[in-house]
């Protein structure tokens, strides 16, 4: 299976567009268009940091701690001090509370 169709003539290469990159290229654009940003609101509490807002939006697109971690370039114990944090600082328990906290806060 090939995304592209090459043809040598008179060492020229043509390169066309397959049928099947079309299609490929038309369902990314509607994925694309019908996806939710990762950035929610531009209402971040000054004191949030950087890394926290980033968490928040991470965890609020659906991605895993592994994928957080590896995504922002910390240890998974880094990940879990920093969620720890933003624990406290809403005064939650489980990611559910903090999701809520965060959206009902204009955290994202």
């Amino acid at each position: 299976m090939s995304f592209v169709e090459a043809e040598v003539n008179n060492s020229l290469l043509l390169v066309r567009p397959s049928s099947l990159l079309s299609a490929l290229t038309g369902l990314f654009e509607t994925s694309w268009r019908s996806a939710f940003p990762m950035h929610f609101s531009d209402r971040v509490p000054p004191a949030l940091r950087t890394i926290h807002v980033r968490i928040l939006e991470l965890l609020g697109a659906g991605v895993t701690d592994d994928a957080i971690a590896e995504l922002l370039g910390v240890s998974r114990r880094t990940l879990s001090r920093n969620l720890e944090q933003l624990n406290q600082r809403a005064g939650t328990v489980t990611r559910f509370q903090l999701a809520l906290y965060a959206v009902r806060n204009g955290w994202i």
